[in-house]
């Protein structure tokens, strides 16, 4: 969880990390309007504030003419937060917050489902015989993100999840083409080897 004071100071650094803001919108609901302006918020954020931040934060996204309807409609159907926690019961993650997590995930998921499989397609087509060597990691994390998704996943919001929660993931996103700058950065201070091969991959 994310203290008051550092939520407050995340929210009006103008180079705020990207993967925070995330972090602070899902579980600090009131500072949403104030991560909704920031400049490092990104679309797929702004899309999620849109669909699920308090009554002030769509109604200051409103006023820049983002709403939920503006990127497409509603994130996912009226079911999938019913079937999300379901499922999050029956995987029985470790507490309480591991289960808000995995909820959140599914949620993020189901957004994937018909304007990602182009991608992945296209994505396929488009590596070199280099990537066919390039060793898939086992998924191990407990919200169901798999490496085909860190792979292809045009989801910012996602591919911030998956970096912070499914770290055997990374070097998978590393070779994402999608995945954004400041978090490209930062992956390549993590000083993993597999890591440090993936993002040598892209140039």
């Amino acid at each position: 969880m994310v203290d008051y004071d550092a939520a407050v100071a995340a929210v009006q650094d103008p180079n705020a990390d990207p993967i925070l803001l995330a972090k602070i919108a899902y579980e600090n609901p009131e500072f949403g309007a104030n991560v909704a302006v920031n400049p490092r918020c990104y679309p797929g954020l702004k899309r999620w504030i849109a669909e699920f931040g308090d009554e002030r934060a769509r109604e200051t996204l409103a006023q820049y003419g983002f709403t939920a309807d503006a990127f497409g409609g509603p994130v996912q159907d009226q079911e999938a937060p019913e079937q999300a926690a379901q499922q999050a019961a029956e995987q029985q993650p470790a507490d309480a917050y591991a289960a808000d997590q995995y909820v959140a995930a599914q949620q993020t998921a189901a957004v994937q489902t018909a304007a990602a499989q182009p991608a992945a397609d296209q994505y396929a087509a488009q590596q070199p015989a280099a990537q066919a060597a390039f060793e898939e990691p086992v998924a191990t994390n407990p919200y169901g993100f798999t490496a085909e998704q860190a792979l292809t996943t045009t989801d910012q919001m996602q591919i911030a999840q998956i970096a912070q929660y499914a770290p055997e993931l990374r070097a998978c996103i590393a070779r994402n083409p999608n995945t954004y700058p400041a978090l490209i950065e930062w992956l390549g201070q993590l000083g993993d080897p597999a890591i440090n091969a993936a993002l040598a991959f892209r140039q």
